[in-house]
């Protein structure tokens, strides 16, 4: 079977012990993209009741070695697809097409009400049989519940942020074009305030609504991560390259929206104890040899709590530039456009603002991995 990437683009692995020992793929310059996630999903469901040929295969290649290629987890990925008897044709051939963007970027567009807008690229969780779930939902008892639902999706609420735009420089406005700037800034308020695309009632609504026990795909900040419900906590996987050999670094709780009530936890969701503070000694720690305890592998520091809170500060900033960026270049860009217009053609202001930049009908660019 002919191969579909000659991209050498390497990850390396790191063995953990979740119901059992195996090995998980971590981060490379790409970060948390949607092949690592997808993958990593994929390897845990993976137990002594879940067997099938492909998805052996990808274990096997995962676990055996230190680093895998591109190439040899898309042909593997490609594997699955065409295995899947559940597929149409047609969906077996535009998930292949897919594939190449799991490392390059898809398009996501999320609804403020927990769901995605139903995008052709989405499918490609539905062949692999994982969900893809986000937490960036707006309360119904936010002040900018009504203004943020009634547009309800991210490129919805962009496009919108977009007319409004155009009608400031209108010398009369009516009620429909003022309801229109209102709803901007009632959109920019809830944007700047949830740039990390997560927000307190929407970590109480996967708490709700993940079934225990089950693997999703968590998109946040324009990544993908590998999540599980336990108790009634939230754990995302631990790929990040600074915790590459720390093995019983597997879970992160996610208690909080930024991050600071965040804790470690080991494969079976044990928590990591802290073995700076004598306090918080675990108990059972005087059954081993302390000559073979690796502290970095067995306790929290104060390193490991920096490194992972950095991390989440990087990804958080890093999401609101990118909201900031995107604002601005359409902006911009629809400037420039109405400049060109007015000096081409001064008639073509008479067009109706509404149906030149129809809500629903305008494009502007979605949440894209890049």
């Amino acid at each position: 079977m002919s191969q579909i990437s000659s991209d050498h683009t390497i990850f390396k692995t790191k063995t953990i012990n979740y119901n059992g020992i195996r090995s998980i793929l971590i981060q490379n310059e790409n970060g948390p993209c949607s092949l690592l996630a997808i993958t990593n999903s994929l390897l845990l469901t993976i137990d002594e009741f879940n067997h099938n040929t492909e998805l052996d295969d990808l274990a096997l290649l995962v676990n055996s070695s230190d680093e895998v290629e591109l190439f040899q987890l898309l042909n593997l990925l490609k594997n699955i697809i065409l295995n899947n008897q559940s597929l149409t044709n047609e969906e077996i051939q535009y998930g292949l097409s897919l594939l190449p963007k799991l490392n390059e970027g898809l398009t996501i567009n999320p609804k403020f009400d927990g769901s995605f807008t139903e995008d052709n690229e989405l499918i490609i969780f539905k062949l692999f049989g994982l969900n893809l779930v986000h937490g960036w939902i707006i309360s119904p008892e936010d002040p900018e519940f009504k203004s943020v639902i009634t547009y309800n999706s991210y490129e919805a609420a962009q496009n919108v942020l977009i007319e409004a735009y155009d009608l400031e420089s209108k010398s009369n406005k009516d009620s429909i074009d003022q309801e229109i700037i209102d709803s901007s800034i009632q959109i920019k308020h809830f944007f700047a305030r949830t740039a990390t695309q997560l927000t307190d009632y929407g970590l109480q609504f996967l708490k709700t609504k993940l079934i225990e026990s089950k693997i999703y795909v968590f998109f946040r900040n324009d990544h993908f991560n590998t999540i599980i419900k336990d108790g009634n906590d939230i754990y995302q996987l631990i790929t990040d390259s600074g915790f590459a050999n720390k093995s019983q670094f597997v879970w992160e709780s996610l208690l909080s929206i930024n991050g600071l009530n965040n804790s470690f936890f080991k494969g079976n969701f044990e928590p990591i104890i802290n073995d700076s503070n004598p306090d918080n000694v675990n108990p059972f720690i005087h059954e081993y040899d302390n000559n073979d305890i690796n502290d970095n592998n067995y306790g929290i520091n104060d390193q490991d709590r920096a490194l992972a809170l950095q991390i989440q500060e990087e990804e958080d900033q890093r999401a609101a530039q990118a909201l900031n960026k995107r604002y601005n270049k359409n902006n911009n860009s629809n400037n420039n456009r109405r400049q060109t217009t007015n000096g081409n053609n001064q008639n073509s202001n008479n067009k109706s603002k509404r149906d030149k930049n129809g809500r629903k009908d305008k494009k502007s660019k979605k949440c894209t991995i890049m």
